[in-house]
């Protein structure tokens, strides 16, 4: 077989079309560049009738069953129908262009197919704003929030009716509400017997609520049903922004803190949840994906010995970057706003308030980012597979 041609420049003056096989994969030139294929991938991705569930698209070929050494017999590429095989185990299939384009995983593929996000600045301003009546009534509507919660974190909805669970309501045109130990619906207001500092008029510094779960809930609604009270502003800081100025002038404190692990509790008299792990959580490209931080709910620290100063110093760096008040927005929430928090992101959190001066009440509930996620591919028209080859072929 001839070398491939992928081990050259993917851009090309080779016609489309273009097509060299290999010994373990086939090059195929798209668009005026070369794209690589391995043939078990090829084979495992086929869309022929003996290989998927035609009801529903799903996979009913098992990949444990490809012999190791799958590849094709023939192989040929047509302009309308694309990349046609016949494989060494007998069975033939194609793959369309749109197909080869859209599951393409080269570098250049999937940096694009990247989910990128815009962090906040260090003087932030406050998060956009939609009225409930087109967030609720419009796909229009709907898709501008969710890609304000996709790229900034945080979103706010104006004029959400002032009713008790309204903001369950709201949840459910979105997704699914996640329960936890506490209230599926969980009041937030002045309470001298509640079992959280949320219940307390003083300040309530930035955090991630939840770090007691080894998956905190990802999402966070807070309706305000009445602010009335003096003081009381929300404050929300970018906690990838300050990650990011942490691993920048100090990746030793942000190593530190993606390994040591931090025990967190919130409890009440009936319920508790406890979790241990890094603050800190990558994804497989090194990027930030959980970002937990609650000064209230850290327990004591368990970790060996040689690592606990240094933890320490990660720690306070990080917290000083927090407190600056850089990468944060203070905004006075209003009657009927609800506030959408992307919390494995931003953190949020209140300036103290004078409970006698005027009513103050929140309800909270928590959701999933992937539901919400799925909820705007969905509205765009984007969940659904794409066939590789025509169904009354497969």
């Amino acid at each position: 077989m001839s070398q491939t041609l992928g081990r050259a420049s993917p851009e090309t003056t080779l016609p489309d079309g273009t097509l060299e096989l290999d010994e373990r994969s086939l090059s195929v030139v798209l668009d005026g560049q070369v794209r690589r294929f391995h043939y078990v991938w090829l084979r495992d991705n086929s869309w022929a009738a003996e290989d998927r569930v035609r009801q529903s698209g799903e996979r009913k070929l098992f990949t444990a069953s490809i012999p190791p050494h799958i590849a094709p017999t023939a192989a040929s590429f047509d302009p309308e129908r694309g990349l046609e095989v016949l494989w060494n185990d007998g069975q033939a299939a194609s793959y369309s262009p749109a197909w080869l384009r859209r599951y393409d995983y080269s570098p250049t593929a999937r940096a694009a197919r990247r989910r990128t996000v815009t962090l906040w600045p260090e003087t932030a301003g406050e998060p956009p704003r939609f009225p409930h009546a087109e967030v609720v009534g419009s796909t229009e509507g709907q898709l501008a929030y969710l890609d304000a919660v996709r790229e900034v974190g945080a979103a706010v909805v104006t004029g959400v009716p002032s009713e008790h669970h309204e903001v369950e309501r709201f949840a459910r045109t979105l997704g699914h509400v996640r329960e936890v130990a506490f209230e599926r619906v969980h009041n937030v207001r002045h309470d001298p017997a509640g079992y959280n500092v949320a219940h307390t008029p003083g300040e309530l510094k930035p955090h991630t609520d939840m770090p007691s779960y080894n998956w905190p809930p990802s999402i966070q609604l807070l309706h305000f049903l009445t602010n009335q009270a003096a003081g009381g502003e929300s404050t929300l800081v970018d906690g990838w922004a300050a990650l990011t100025e942490l691993r920048r002038d100090a990746p030793r404190h942000f190593d530190t803190l993606t390994r040591v692990p931090v025990p967190f509790q919130l409890f009440s008299a009936d319920e508790d949840t406890w979790a241990e792990n890094p603050m800190v959580q990558l994804g497989t490209d090194g990027e930030v994906r959980l970002f937990r931080f609650s000064n209230q709910l850290a327990q004591p620290l368990s970790a060996p010995f040689d690592q606990v100063e240094a933890f320490y110093d990660a720690y306070r760096h990080l917290g000083q970057i927090i407190d600056s008040g850089r990468y944060r927005a203070t905004f006075k929430s209003a009657d009927g706003d609800l506030l959408t928090v992307h919390s494995h992101r931003v953190l949020h959190g209140r300036m103290p308030y004078d409970p006698t001066s005027g009513a103050r009440h929140l309800q909270d509930v928590y959701m999933e980012f992937d539901d919400l996620m799925a909820r705007r591919r969905v509205l765009r028209g984007e969940h659904q597979p794409l066939p590789a080859q025509p169904q009354e072929d497969a």
